[in-house]
């Protein structure tokens, strides 16, 4: 079942019966702009292009015989079908499609002389229209290292994840390295073992049982489900709509896999977030309808004196609505201070002993006969792996806590906005003596943070503490500098991971905590403003004179029983999904 499609034409004839509806806009916008993120990664030459240009049915990420440089790609759905480069100093460029390797490759682009920060595609793929957005990361393991920093610091952020491997040779150690590095996120994993076409059956099998064993052993996972296909053979077939060998290829099944996971994972939130907003607009809709038809037995001035009691009790439900949103506010700044005080704890667990760490390995090699260069490199591995083993597990952790806090705190004002939706419907039911029904529905989450952590700082791990070497010094001056700098510096880069991952964390809530409020004042405001307009139609209405009067209910009578239909489908819809 496409969901998608469904709830956009749902959208269509619901605006047929009620035009210029903000509520069936701001429903269309959430269906239009919600995102699935899908991250590709894998070693240089595992074939991430050519499975990506598969997805896609067509020859759009340019591949290569070197690695490419450490720029991201990031697909997604358009219409039309261009290229947006971004670079470092803020500026943009919009190219064709055809000219992404001139920006994104070693070969055009060496060691990013470009200074290119990101590079932005948009494609009229059926698979992007899904609303998947594809994230390209540089090959991990290639002679570029921060190549694979980059792919690491997609992995908190993404959706799903497709793990590129292939049988010439099986998993090596950097691949190894990284995935025992990442195994807090290999939960959403998708493993592909690409480029079948190169190897017999009986090879093929010994292939994936071995893989296999070393990614039980290395995620300490014992569920691995690996993908053999040949991204090859798809996109030929693809391009050339040749059946037989899309379903020699394999292709099939990862995209099947990888729809099933979008659909229970993301699009099954969103659209029952979708289908309650269009049945809480249908029951804003049909309360206008029945408190103007029924409010037509009160004379003009006993109308008249109601509305303007039901206005002055409205007055008082959004103070304490805006109440309410200052105590949200208050419980968020105290989430801030929690995590600021993890923070204090984690430095005072983890800081001495890096220090120390990195104190050994500096007396270690300065006995060593070794280039500058070569001393730095090895100091700045070190630094990488001791960051990465610190960080990677408590940043998912501390996100875990924070995303509990805050689920707690918004469910709260949901429950108290709910309960002020229920005090209107309520109160107008018993000023007009009409019997109306409330629709309260629970709020869920749909959104992910924005990329602004991997796209927007993108300096490197290392580079703060590379900068203390003088690489083209003689040894025993270069170790000097090292020296003076070593402990200042250990500092000054854990202080800097900690400040980013306070910033990514207190971002994303911030932006949460904004949708979430102008989501639930969206229901409150909606319900108010239904009524409110019905109580000024209904005044309206007594003035008219008799056959306008006539035609208006027969219009109200009709469209009621419209409303009624769709109400009745959604709902149905709705308890699909949840089964």
């Amino acid at each position: 079942m496409e969901i998608k499609p469904l709830l956009k034409e749902k959208i269509k004839a619901l605006s047929q019966i009620t035009p210029n509806s903000s509520a069936l806009k701001k429903a269309e916008q959430k269906l239009d702009e919600e995102q699935f993120n899908l991250v590709v990664v894998g070693q240089f030459k595992r074939g991430k292009s050519t499975f990506i240009n598969a997805l896609l049915s067509d020859t759009i990420v340019p591949s290569s015989i070197l690695p490419l440089t450490s720029i991201v790609t990031i697909i997604q759905y358009s219409d039309t079908k261009k290229a947006v480069v971004k670079f470092l100093d803020n500026h943009e460029e919009t190219i064709n499609v055809s000219e992404i390797e001139k920006y994104v490759t070693e070969k055009h682009n060496p060691e990013n002389k470009l200074q290119v920060k990101e590079v932005y595609v948009y494609h009229p793929s059926e698979y992007l229209k899904k609303g998947v957005r594809i994230i390209d990361t540089p090959g991990i393991g290639s002679v570029f290292k921060h190549n694979t920093d980059v792919a690491y610091s997609f992995l908190p952020y993404c959706d799903a994840a497709v793990f590129l491997m292939s049988p010439d040779p099986p998993l090596g150690e950097a691949e190894i390295e990284f995935l025992k590095n990442v195994k807090v996120y290999t939960e959403k994993f998708f493993f592909v073992l690409n480029k079948i076409d190169i190897v017999s059956e009986d090879e093929l099998d010994e292939v994936v049982e071995f893989n296999r064993n070393l990614l039980k052993e290395y995620t300490g996972s014992d569920d691995i489900k690996i993908y053999p296909i040949s991204a090859r053979n798809a996109l030929k077939a693809k391009l050339n709509k040749d059946a037989n060998l899309l379903e020699r290829s394999n292709m099939i099944q990862i995209e099947r896999a990888l729809d099933e996971f979008i659909a229970k994972e993301r699009m099954n939130i969103i659209a029952t977030s979708v289908i309650n907003t269009l049945l809480r607009h249908i029951n804003n809709e049909l309360t206008s309808y029945k408190l103007q038809k029924e409010t037509q037995k009160l004379s003009v001035e006993s109308l008249k004196e109601k509305v303007e009691k039901f206005s002055k009790f409205i007055e008082s439900v959004r103070e304490e609505a805006e109440e309410y949103e200052y105590i949200l506010d208050k419980r968020i700044d105290k989430i801030y201070k929690e995590l600021d005080e993890e923070i204090e704890i984690l430095k005072e667990k983890e800081l001495p002993s890096l220090i120390e760490k990195m104190q050994e390995h500096f007396k270690e090699k300065s006995k060593e006969k070794m280039s500058t260069e070569e001393f730095e490199n090895f100091m700045t591995q070190k630094m990488n792996e001791y960051i990465l083993q610190i960080f990677t597990n408590w940043r998912k952790e501390q996100s875990d806590i924070i995303s509990e806090k805050v689920e707690v705190v918004y469910n709260d004002l949901a429950k108290k906005i709910n309960q002020k939706i229920e005090d209107v419907i309520n109160t107008a039911s018993s000023l007009f003596d009409v019997k109306l029904n409330a629709y309260v529905d629970s709020e869920k989450l749909t959104q992910k943070s924005d990329f602004y952590f991997m796209l927007e700082d993108q300096m490197g791990i290392l580079n703060i503490f590379a900068t203390t070497f003088r690489t083209k010094l003689p040894f025993f001056i270069g170790k000097k500098i090292a020296q003076k700098h070593i402990k200042n510096t250990t500092v000054e880069l854990f202080d800097r991971h900690c400040g980013r991952v306070r910033y990514d964390l207190t971002k994303r809530v911030r932006e949460t905590t904004f949708r979430f409020k102008d989501q639930l004042k969206d229901k409150l405001d909606l319900t108010i403003e239904a009524i409110q307009q019905a109580l000024e139609k209904a005044v309206k209405l007594k003035t008219e004179n008799e056959k306008r009067s006539e035609e208006i209910l027969k219009e109200i009578e009709k469209n009621t029983k419209l409303l009624l239909k769709h109400k009745e489908e959604l709902e149905q819809l709705k308890k699909q999904l949840s089964t």
